[in-house]
């Protein structure tokens, strides 16, 4: 194989900054040489090997909607009438699905990565709420509908490419 100061030296007026797309394409493939022949190996040998296929996700990751940090869970749609008060009503674990319902003014106190129950979606970071006997105090204007929450395949999609 050329080196790249070879092939340079054999494109009439090489200049790198303003090649036209035919010489960088012949630049290119005296560079690399095309791959003909495939191997299965361990994972373990892959290091610094050419995949010849996609890798195709057997699963959606995350597995469920999910918190994407410690704090309270809550119906998104309330924070139209912020500021807050929420009563909490339980806790929900990583790992593990809460099985309760809420109903409108309560929350769920929600650890990173559990799942999102049906009807939430939104999660405050708990540093930002005030917390008394009463529940939580939420003010107006810390965060959006929707915040602070994984979907259900965000980072990779069942059937996709990983």
């Amino acid at each position: 194989m050329k080196s790249i100061e070879q092939i340079a030296a054999e494109l009439q007026g090489y200049d790198p900054q303003a090649l036209r797309s035919a010489d960088v394409n012949r630049f290119l493939a005296e560079l690399v040489a095309p791959v003909h022949e495939t191997e299965t190996v361990a994972l373990t040998e892959a290091l610094d090997r050419v995949l010849c296929a996609d890798v195709v996700s057997p699963i959606d990751v995350p597995a469920h909607d999910n918190s994407a940090m410690d704090g309270f869970a809550f119906d998104g749609a309330e924070l139209a009438r912020a500021p807050l008060r929420l009563e909490v009503v339980g806790t929900a674990f990583a790992g593990k699905a809460w099985s309760g319902t809420l109903g409108q003014g309560q929350c769920l106190k929600i650890m990173t990565g559990a799942v999102m129950p049906a009807g939430l979606d939104t999660v405050i970071a708990q540093e930002l709420v005030r917390i008394d006997a009463d529940g939580i105090h939420v003010g107006a204007g810390l965060l959006q509908s929707g915040e602070n929450r994984r979907l259900r395949g965000e980072d990779l999609r069942q059937g996709h490419c990983a």
